[in-house]
């Protein structure tokens, strides 16, 4: 036994026993020609980061580092070194990096993976200022060093096993470049450099310097000295003023709490949740690899949205971002605790308060030159209905803004879906939409949700498409870079900021809803809100199931939505458990039905999925209106409603996919039943079959939506001008009526945001027009859709429409 091996069978045991780590095996889909043909890279050797990495290597079924490599008759180590600090060789793998690559060249049937490996010890960034804190990392070389943190962090050990490097493909692109070897090793030393980056951020700054430093910048001295002079005091006063928004606003990120953090969250969502199901973070980890400014975009759901997004986004190996919170999170203890964790706070409104505004806007300017992650909700505040609200964007402004002033790292923006099977939240959303005030968050109020801790299904976080921000600008703005103010402490505000900022808004929100999850509970709330009496016999309700599934995977919505690879019979069950519906037996067999409050509650689920059903469900009720259709004419009828449904539920399709997409959801329910083919199209089952009863259940999914349509649409066919305030009013007032006569108790239903959405689109679209006194007129196509959506929605719905309209009128007249 060699001296290696022998201090490392002694050394062995006391390692295992002192660490633990958590390893993160990137995707991939490389396969070599022989499962065995596998080495690893690391940066310098160290005996313990081969213990901890033999361990994950045989949990992961991947070839033990320490055994040889032995190809054609010559053996290899398992184990490459980049770096080895005891022969002061920089790239101490370079010659065997090439006898690889010879290999390769000799015999082309065989194809090894580099597995780049690296171990973070603590994970800590370190500051700006030495703190003399212990902890480590794939830099640290002192042997008496990497001693003390086996001893007080070797049980917050991460390691990292990235994508794989093949180097058949490599010796086929670059056989002849005799320097290829000395050029692997330097690619590796760059990626262990850009990897420690991306797991531990930059350095951190002191709270208090950060605040010294952005006092001194120009921009905000001479705001400063606006604002003494606007508001008539000293200099001194105004310098205070701006110290103490600073001071309410700056976070003061610990890493030691965020590791305390990580092992109470851990406990704590194992007291919630029965799992926490996480898509596409691969896809994060390669943009913090390679050297971006992530922004995260998510949705804003519950308070719980801060707390499992960090928590995810630790577990995925990546540094937490700074967040920005509502400043009414800053209540003692919850304050200082966000604050530690990387939470900012800012303000609901700066309307009138300019120097808050500049002093906000330079701390995220900051914050992104250091290259620290940021998170924040563009929706303003948590959604109370289940829907994506319209996105505020003055963060999103001040990202362009940050962009213009010449980073130099690509800025990315990461949309995020986040979903729940339960959120504690709901019941308190329902009394604010019926009248009552919001609750201040407090101390009371957090130990009130403490005491209401039990297991509540399973939490959902989809990382959507990435939006490039240069990128998207080159796209829409080629001019952009004329207004760039590198090197200029004020930011530019050129006038074409706010429309691409807009749109820019608008399409990070779908990417949102792009991952949207589909669980039991969504899909309950889907099914039962659309039955007759809000009941189905359990039969039913699993058919349901099946043919939604069925429906999603024939026809995805998109790449990032994720649909469960399960049956109807398990998402029962699972349902079942959550207690969001009532079951009852009787002498036939078991009945799912909703109450009253149930009903409001599972509106709120259903509206998180709402908008991948709402094209299908448009299509069903075209069919059952109809009941012999070809394509073309379903398609030319959802292709007049797009613009309405894409700003209301942020679909991501346009107009230009709706044929393709209408015809592959026509064969898909053709192929479940749903729909028969019929001579030159299609036709809707007969009346008594399950299909028809299936297919009627899904087409009742949007008959809301189309009933807000009816309302406006009547509104302007009947009256010869209103105002736009009139008209949303109106609306309003006959969407609550309607609701109380055919018991439609969704909170949105009757929200004067939707229905201000709705005639902002009409009026684009040309469905109104505006006369010299600015009031709404119809035209002929306003007539022709309002006869179309009548012709769809339920006689008695429609009559209601009509009547309340018709009163309405006369009583204005």
């Amino acid at each position: 036994m060699s001296f290696k091996r022998y201090l490392y069978a002694i050394c062995k045991w006391p390692v295992r026993w002192l660490t633990k780590a958590e390893t993160i095996l990137d995707p991939h889909d490389s396969v070599a020609s022989d499962a065995n043909h596998i080495v690893y890279v690391m940066k310098s050797p160290s005996l313990s980061d081969l213990v901890v990495l033999q361990r994950a290597a045989k949990q992961h079924q991947l070839p033990d580092p320490l055994s040889p490599l032995t190809i054609e008759g010559q053996t290899f180590d398992r184990v490459l070194f980049v770096e080895d600090p005891k022969r002061k060789l920089d790239y101490a793998a370079e010659q065997p990096f090439g006898q690889l690559l010879a290999l390769h060249q000799q015999h082309p049937k065989h194809n090894v993976l580099m597995f780049p490996a690296a171990l973070f010890w603590g994970r800590n960034a370190g500051r700006e200022e030495p703190t003399g804190v212990v902890s480590a990392d794939i830099e640290v070389r002192s042997l008496w060093k990497r001693f003390m943190v086996l001893l007080f962090a070797g049980r917050n050990i991460m390691l990292r096993i990235s994508r794989p490097v093949s180097l058949r493909l490599m010796a086929d692109k670059y056989g002849n470049d005799a320097n290829l070897g000395h050029k692997l090793s330097r690619v590796a030393r760059t990626h262990f450099s850009r990897l420690r980056h991306a797991v531990a951020g930059p350095k951190l700054w002191s709270r208090d310097e950060m605040i010294r430093s952005l006092l001194r910048t120009p921009v905000l001295r001479q705001a400063i000295e606006d604002e003494a002079r606007s508001k008539k005091i000293t200099t001194e006063q105004a310098h205070q003023r701006a110290q103490d928004y600073l001071e309410e606003i700056a976070a003061d990120y610990r890493e030691g709490l965020v590791r305390i953090g990580d092992r109470v969250m851990t406990w704590l969502w194992n007291r919630l949740y029965n799992g926490i199901d996480v898509r596409h973070a691969s896809v994060v980890r390669e943009l913090a690899h390679d050297g971006h400014e992530i922004i995260y975009v998510p949705c804003h759901r519950s308070h719980m949205d801060y707390l499992l997004l960090s928590y995810v986004i630790y577990k995925q190996g990546l540094v937490p971002p700074h967040i920005a919170a509502g400043v009414n999170l800053n209540f003692w203890p919850a304050g200082p605790i966000f604050r530690r964790g990387g939470a900012f706070f800012i303000r609901r409104s700066f309307r009138g308060n300019k120097l808050y505004s500049i002093v906000f806007r330079e701390y995220m300017g900051r914050l992104f030159q250091k290259g620290y992650s940021v998170e924040y909700f563009m929706e303003g505040g948590r959604s109370r209905t289940g829907r994506l609200l319209a996105p505020k964007t003055g963060m999103l402004a001040m990202t362009v803004q940050g962009q213009l002033r010449g980073i130099s790292r690509p800025i990315s923006l990461v949309p995020v879906y986040i979903g729940y099977e339960h959120v504690m939240e709901v019941a308190t959303y329902h009394k604010e939409l019926r009248g009552k005030s919001k609750q201040k968050e407090s101390v009371c109020q957090v130990f009130g949700i403490l005491r209401k801790l039990r297991n509540f299904g399973h939490g959902y976080v989809t990382f959507g498409k990435p939006v490039r921000l240069d990128e998207y600008l080159d796209a829409e703005q080629p001019n952009w870079r004329e207004s760039s103010t590198r090197g200029i402490e004020e930011p530019a505000k050129p006038s074409w900021l706010t429309p691409q900022v807009n749109k820019l808004a608008d399409i990070l929100m779908r990417n949102i809803n792009d991952g949207a999850v589909v669980n039991s509970i969504n899909l309950s709330g889907l099914a039962l809100l659309c039955a007759e009496n809000r009941s189905l016999t359990k039969e039913e309700l699993i058919a349901q199931f099946d043919g939604y599934l069925a429906l999603l995977k024939g026809v995805p919505y998109s790449p990032y939505a994720v649909v469960p690879d399960t049956t109807g019979a398990t998402l029962w069950q699972q349902a079942v458990k959550m207690d969001k519906f009532e079951v009852t037996q009787d002498a036939v067999g078991e009945l799912a039905s909703l109450n009253s409050e149930q009903a409001l509650t599972m509106t709120y689920y259903r509206n998180n999925v709402l908008h991948l059903f709402a094209v299908p469900a448009l299509v069903a009720n075209f069919a059952l209106a109809k009941q012999r259709f070809v394509a073309a004419d379903v398609s030319d009828f959802v292709t007049t409603l797009m613009p309405m449904l894409r700003s209301e539920l942020y679909l991501s399709q346009d107009a230009g996919d709706v044929p393709v997409w209408v015809a592959a959801i026509c064969e898909q329910l053709v192929s479940q039943g749903w729909l028969r083919q019929a001579e030159g199209g299609y036709s809707v089952p007969e009346h008594d079959t399950q299909g028809y009863f299936q297919l009627r259940l899904l087409a009742n999914a949007i008959n809301e939506t189309l009933a807000r349509y009816g309302i406006v649409m009547e509104l302007l066919k009947s009256f010869d001008n209103l105002s736009r305030a009139d008209l949303e009013q109106h609306s309003e007032a006959l969407a609550m009526r309607l609701g109380s006569m055919h018991g439609i108790d969704a909170p949105e239903f009757f929200d004067k945001r939707l229905f201000s959405t709705l005639v902002q689109v009409l009026k684009q679209e040309d469905y109104l027009l505006v006369n010299q006194q600015g009031d709404y007129v119809s035209n002929a196509t306003t007539l022709q859709l309002s006869d179309t959506i009548d012709s769809l929605l339920p006689s008695p719905v429609v009559q209601t429409i009509k009547q309340s309209v018709k009163r309405l009128k006369e009583a204005a007249a």
